[in-house]
């Protein structure tokens, strides 16, 4: 089976990650599987495997014809061409119609919870064979809505690598992690009122990407106005986020809105204990099994509460060993495969 995986570019994101995981997982199960992206290079493509080409279409606008050409050329002897968002599946469907690339079957992977949807999106969703959500909500909105049949919609949630080896959490109290590109929806300003908020050996470190500098610039203004530049630090530039996982006690998760989020799939493989407010389809795996670590409001004095007594708790070290179970049964390589499987195989009989 021939697998063209298509994207824009991949910065970092959730749903550039899902891709290189995805892309590096095909190959390892002996798929015939390669990248087309529809810019140039970006910092992700160093983490697809070297033995996956990698094309890039240079595109320089939605109806730049040579890069209509190229990836015609590169997707029309495919089986499946599985496309990586919205956006991207209104150019390739584009080129698609225009051209008239007849062979592969298309499988539209939805990675943002966005229940909003034009005339032109309706047309093109009803024209996929295979449409894979990563929230159990949306995969139901599109078939309630009648935008795609329910056998051709698939539930498909995101995963991470585990890491290369086991990782010894500190239980040094007072050290706190929060994973999050500076983006409004992270909720950063709340992070900072709720360290203001603690104990003063309490100290937090935030890594991310900027994806918003007005934003970012924000972030560092509050975190001056509240005094709390000794306790606050701003940490970019680090690729390999397990590896510093073992120096924090717990982390906190503030985003407003997530689908996965895959940065706490991270934390259960890593066993790192964390809080986060309830939002996305990783939040209803855990709280079944770690009601303690899910918080419904953003209330300072709720969360505040929460840390102190999970970091305070004699069973720290049990919810630590709990999380890491529970990641290796709901979030294994083995399981993300023979799902994405079962949906080429469905497609393609």
């Amino acid at each position: 089976m021939k697998i063209v995986v298509l994207n824009d570019q991949l910065n970092p994101g959730g749903a550039e990650k899902v891709l290189v995981y995805m892309a590096n997982l095909l190959h390892k199960n002996n798929m015939d599987v390669s990248v087309v992206l529809f810019l140039g290079a970006a910092k992700l493509d160093a983490e697809i495997n070297k033995e996956i080409s990698i094309h890039y279409l240079q595109r320089t606008s939605r109806f730049d014809f040579k890069a209509w050409k190229k990836l015609k050329t590169l997707t029309k002897d495919a089986d499946i061409v599985h496309v990586h968002s919205r956006y991207n599946l209104r150019f390739y469907m584009l080129v698609k119609l225009v051209l008239g690339i007849s062979k592969p079957k298309v499988v539209f992977h939805e990675h943002i919870p966005s229940f909003k949807i034009d005339s032109f999106t309706t047309f093109l969703y009803k024209r996929v064979d295979a449409y894979v959500a990563v929230q159990d909500a949306m995969k139901k909105w599109a078939v309630e809505k009648s935008f795609v049949k329910n056998n051709k919609a698939f539930y498909l949630p995101n995963t991470v690598y585990p890491p290369k080896q086991t990782i010894d959490i500190s239980s040094n109290k007072g050290k706190l992690i929060m994973i999050a590109n500076f983006r409004p929806v992270k909720n950063h300003f709340f992070a900072i009122e709720l360290v203001k908020s603690l104990p003063n050996y309490y100290t937090l470190d935030l890594y991310g990407m900027i994806g918003d500098n007005d934003y970012f610039n924000k972030v560092i203004d509050t975190i001056k106005d509240n005094n709390v530049q000794n306790r606050i630090n701003i940490i970019q530039g680090v690729t390999d986020l397990y590896a510093v996982m073992k120096n924090y006690s717990l982390a906190i998760h503030t985003s407003n809105t997530e689908t996965g989020p895959l940065v706490l799939i991270e934390y259960l493989y890593a066993g790192l204990p964390f809080i986060t407010y309830h939002t996305g389809d990783v939040v209803e795996i855990v709280k079944s099994a770690l009601p303690e670590c899910i918080i419904d409001q953003f209330d300072i004095e709720i969360w505040k509460k929460q840390i102190m007594q999970i970091e305070q708790q004699n069973n720290y070290h049990t919810i630590s060993a709990n999380m890491k179970l529970l990641a290796n049964s709901h979030f294994s390589e083995k399981a993300y495969f023979n799902k994405l499987q079962d949906i080429y195989t469905k497609v393609t009989e």
